[in-house]
């Protein structure tokens, strides 16, 4: 075996700024791409070897290591298209393979996981980059949340059996919704009625002809909404599972007692070592997913629930290192409500995601500049410090400073405003 100097070059991947940790490019490569460790890991020493200087400061994902080959170029290039900001790049190596004579880096999708359930791509960027699924079944398929519409997939959906449901696990990955819809008029659309959007703007589809809109109680319930027994979750082929927290109309759906698909409400970490959720974006409220979570594993422990694969919207998708029983889903989701219960309370506010997500999409805007230049740098000041624990390993007194130099400048600004009036007032 070739000693990894003397691997050919196939280009070399670098993760910008721009990084928010939608973490989809993962999945694509991820012998290439991995999680940077947020500074709570790293203080409870779990580490993964990115490598040194293949991301910026800041960002969420780095590089585990380089292309070397054919199938690795490949796979980088679908990572890169598949990140909604476009935080990836990728460098042309030494090799002379021609990246045009690969085709699309969506080529070899939509491609199977495992049996009749599908990974569909491209992802929708109106849709954050979401990851979509497909279950192929007789009658017509479930397809979790809309991927970018095009004829070529209208043709391979019709192809495998027709789009029968639209499952929209959450309000942030609707877009395209009504598209999927008139192409397959026989195609029924379920949400969860508390994330039904009325007026459609740049960040949500509006949902509110969506055919079924199911309610927040956590129990066990069909595609129609139907209340279903324990029993009888236990032997249905498709059970619809209610996990509010992340957003307050937040659903998952089970499949065969194997595939648990999650939208952006549970993921896995390769860092930890167990599954987690989002307190960085939890916009609804921590605590009630937690609580959601809780219920998951109540469920496995009465025997009735169990899933072999964690297959989200963002976030990494895994199979589960266990052999799918009630008893080891149990174990496992116990794990992250432990680990949830030790994370910080509340919800991301707009107030702080807004000015954050801004700074890194337009860095060299008048508000990335101001945002960069108050963090020496760094724009993780401007979150909330109870989710710096869970943002990728920094320097906390530089996000100290930051918040000190921030409320030294409003206290300079006020007391210049403060003057103009009283300056104004005299005349």
């Amino acid at each position: 075996m070739r000693d990894e100097s003397e691997r050919e070059d196939h280009g070399k991947l670098f993760v910008t700024s721009r990084c928010c940790g939608a973490a989809t490019c993962r999945n694509f490569a991820p012998e290439l791409l991995g999680e940077v460790a947020t500074a709570g890991a790293v203080r409870d020493g779990h580490r993964l070897a990115v490598l040194p200087g293949s991301y910026e400061d800041g960002a969420f994902t780095g590089v585990l290591r380089q292309p070397h080959s054919e199938e690795d170029l490949i796979a980088a290039r679908t990572a890169v298209a598949a990140c909604p900001v476009g935080a990836i790049k990728l460098l042309r190596g030494a090799s002379r393979v021609r990246r045009g004579a690969l085709g699309s880096p969506w080529r070899g999708y939509p491609r199977p996981i495992e049996d009749n359930v599908w990974i569909v791509g491209p992802p929708s960027m109106k849709n954050i980059g979401a990851t979509t699924y497909f279950i192929e079944r007789d009658g017509g398929g479930v397809l979790i949340d809309p991927p970018r519409p095009s004829e070529a997939l209208f043709r391979w959906l019709a192809d495998h059996g027709g789009v029968r449901w639209l499952f929209l696990t959450h309000r942030d990955h609707a877009h395209h919704h009504a598209e999927i819809a008139a192409r397959f008029p026989d195609c029924r659309r379920l949400i969860g009625a508390a994330d039904v959007n009325l007026r459609e703007n740049s960040f949500l589809a509006t949902t509110g002809d969506v055919e079924i809109k199911l309610g927040s109680e956590l129990r066990p319930c069909t595609l129609e909404g139907q209340p279903l027994s324990e029993a009888e979750a236990r032997q249905a082929e498709l059970v619809v599972l209610p996990q509010p927290g992340h957003t307050a109309g937040s659903i998952c759906l089970l499949y065969r007692g194997r595939f648990l698909f999650t939208g952006d409400h549970l993921a896995w970490s390769r860092v930890l070592g167990h599954i987690v959720a989002f307190r960085v974006q939890c916009w609804e409220d921590w605590e009630r997913q937690t609580h959601s979570v809780r219920y998951l594993a109540a469920a496995a422990e009465a025997g009735w629930l169990r899933f072999t694969w964690i297959l989200p919207g963002h976030g990494e998708w895994q199979r589960l290192p266990s052999d799918g029983s009630a008893a080891e889903t149990a174990a496992a989701l116990r794990r992250t409500v432990e680990w949830m219960e030790r994370q910080p309370k509340g919800h991301m506010r707009a107030i702080h995601w807004t000015p954050f997500i801004m700074a890194r999409l337009k860095p060299k805007s008048a508000l990335g500049r101001l945002v960069r230049a108050i963090g020496r740098g760094s724009d993780l000041w401007v979150l909330p410090r109870d989710v710096w624990s869970s943002l990728p390993a920094h320097d906390r007194r530089r996000l100290e400073a930051a918040v000190r130099r921030l409320r030294v400048l409003g206290t300079v600004v006020l007391a210049i405003a403060a003057l103009i009036v009283w300056f104004v007032g005299r005349r």
